[in-house]
């Protein structure tokens, strides 16, 4: 199982947009969801980000479930097909969920190769 977490904030253009472009990024985007959970794309939960160290300096979050890296990549490319990126700056991060003995021992063997 993969995972995406996506942090924004609005840029400018979000703040200057209508109300009818606003209420059609978001009718695309629920229509959008529906479409994703077919191919076993669903969101996990939506956050505003709350302060805490060594935090990103985006205010929202959201994080999604993917079966495969190909199904994250089909979420992603919907985004930003929807026009999305242009009201907000984001972050993407990509990554198949694996047990921590498994990350700790790349980790170290990363380190290992540095030294």
């Amino acid at each position: 199982m993969h995972v995406v977490i996506e942090t924004w904030t609005p840029k400018p253009a979000f703040f200057a947009a209508d109300e009818e472009t606003l209420n059609s990024l978001f009718t695309g985007m629920q229509e959008a969801i529906k479409q994703l959970e077919e191919i076993g794309v669903v969101t996990l939960g939506w956050g505003r980000v709350e302060p805490a160290p060594q935090s990103t300096s985006y205010e929202w979050f959201a994080i999604w479930q993917a079966p495969s890296r190909e199904g994250a990549d089909v979420f992603l490319g919907g985004v930003e097909s929807s026009g999305w990126y242009n009201y907000f700056e984001q972050t993407n991060l990509v990554g198949e969920l694996r047990s921590v003995d498994v990350v700790s021992a790349e980790v170290r063997a990363l380190e290992a190769g540095v030294k």
